[in-house]
């Protein structure tokens, strides 16, 4: 079977005309973090003796994908997709001996993408391109005083929150015609989103609470298989 695919492949490749198509892809995010920035208002301190969170937050692996519709124009592509990223917070990254940690960002992402194939002959052709749009992202992050008393109140930091931020992606890939309408691809992406704002909240050492607004920045690098079917 895959003998005969590889075979027909290089006469599909020749037939194959600019036209619509749906995309399917979905993979792995290898690396994501979440950079932080506390914004304290005129006047407004924190105090020493509370929690704080670092700068960087690192997130596990997690997963990514996206559905779309695209037009090739011939060795060139226009695509509109949504999608969805989610990755839980590294604790180990996160907490110590003193803390425990966790968290996860979730993502909803609207986009427009274009695609160059750098090779057109042939049914192997790699390609370079990149989009913008927006992403709803959903973010939660913690670091909680370990204690032998669970359910008590303890000191901790966290960020929770709900926000859109403007998002871009740059991605490089190679896909396969295994058919005159079916193609099959492998893409690296690496996406950022910026403009996020959202809650973060303190517990110091006497357990007196206190706010204050983080601006966040998410970053991932992912590894994606995907499938496009003109029609």
């Amino acid at each position: 079977m895959i003998a005969t695919i590889v075979a027909v492949a290089p006469a599909a490749a020749q037939q194959s005309e600019p036209g619509p198509y749906a995309v399917a892809r979905a993979g792995v995010q290898v690396d994501s973090d979440v950079k932080t920035n506390r914004v304290l208002a005129k006047g407004q301190t924190v105090s020493k003796t509370a929690p704080t969170l670092p700068k960087n937050i690192d997130n596990n692996s997690g997963f990514t994908g996206e559905l779309g519709l695209g037009y090739d124009f011939g060795g060139f592509r226009l695509e509109g997709t949504a999608g969805y990223d989610t990755a839980s917070v590294n604790p180990k990254a996160l907490g110590d001996k003193n803390y425990v940690a966790g968290g996860r960002a979730k993502s909803f992402d609207l986009g427009v993408s274009a695609y160059v194939d750098l090779i057109q002959d042939g049914p192997l052709k790699p390609f370079v391109g990149g989009g913008i749009g927006a992403s709803r992202v959903k973010y939660s992050a913690y670091r909680e005083a370990r204690s032998a008393n669970p359910g008590t109140l303890k000191p901790s930091a966290d960020i929770v929150g709900t926000d859109w931020g403007f998002r871009w992606h740059l991605d490089a890939g190679v896909s396969y015609d295994v058919a005159p309408m079916t193609s099959i691809e492998v893409l690296g992406r690496y996406a950022k989103t910026s403009g996020l704002r959202m809650k973060g909240v303190t517990l110091d050492q006497d357990l007196s609470r206190s706010t204050t607004d983080y601006k966040l920045k998410s970053s991932s690098t992912s590894l994606m298989i995907g499938l496009r079917q003109k029609f």
